[in-house]
């Protein structure tokens, strides 16, 4: 359990600025307001106000805020030209069987945008850093191809199904710049986001099906990247010492 009364930190942070920019996507999805920026400053007013008891942390991410919300006013306004239309915050899923039992995949997609020409463009804001080409090419990073993969299926309910030319981060840190686009362009040659989502989803039930076997080992730490970034019950598998001592999983 987290400590009483702790001062708020950076998933906190993201927390507040996320929320903000999420609820100003989805209320404003029909039609961008009269002054977008008094608009987010205002949701942004109300995100921040649990934080009044911590006076340090509002003055010093405030004026990220401030930075972030008169970048994304910009950015929102430019991004719906020639969009036909535009969701936040929609939840969608997946069913498929798994033995005797069904599987669902679910999750909540921060923007879909559904351009001129028919086709999706699925976007999802960061504050911290976005997930790289080959993190999300190579199965480390899935979210998006799956949300893909789910709109492709017509998960996301009133959203009809179609073809996806499009899969990008927004990362909002209020630094310099204060937020920037981040596409996934995948590599030449490795295919379009419509082959990668049905990719990761085959992945995924080939995935499921194999922890439906009850002989199937969960191991604490399966890539070698995370081998540095220890989790909530990392601990309980003593991964730091069979870390430093240099054994492998197999071998506990």
């Amino acid at each position: 359990l987290e400590e009483v009364d702790t001062p708020p930190g950076a998933r906190d942070r993201g927390t507040v600025i996320h929320n903000a920019i999420g609820d100003y996507t989805e209320k404003f999805a029909a039609a961008p307001p009269k002054d977008p920026l008094a608009a987010l400053v205002k949701l942004g007013e109300e995100k921040f106000r649990p934080l009044a008891d911590y006076p340090e942390a509002r003055a010093f991410w405030w004026p990220r805020y401030l930075r972030i919300a008169r970048w994304f006013a910009g950015w929102d306004l430019q991004r719906r030209e020639g969009l036909a239309t535009l969701h936040a915050e929609i939840r969608g899923e997946y069913k498929f069987p798994i033995g005797q039992r069904e599987f669902i995949l679910s999750g909540i997609a921060d923007r879909i945008e559904r351009r001129s020409d028919g086709t999706y463009a699925i976007i999802d804001y960061k504050t911290g850093q976005a997930r790289t080409e080959k993190q999300v090419r190579t199965g480390l990073a899935p979210q998006l191809t799956l949300e893909a993969a789910i709109l492709r299926a017509g998960g996301f309910g009133a959203i009809a199904p179609g073809a996806v030319s499009e899969l990008s981060y927004i990362t909002v840190r209020g630094g310099e710049p204060a937020g920037e686009p981040c596409p996934i362009d995948f590599k030449e040659g490795t295919g379009t986001p419509d082959e990668h989502a049905a990719h990761a989803l085959t992945r995924l039930m080939a995935l499921a099906a194999d922890f439906e076997n009850p002989q199937t080992p969960y191991y604490s730490l399966v890539h070698p990247m995370w081998k540095t970034h220890y989790g909530d019950y990392d601990h309980l598998a003593r991964v730091k010492e069979w870390s430093l001592a240099g054994g492998g999983e197999g071998e506990q």
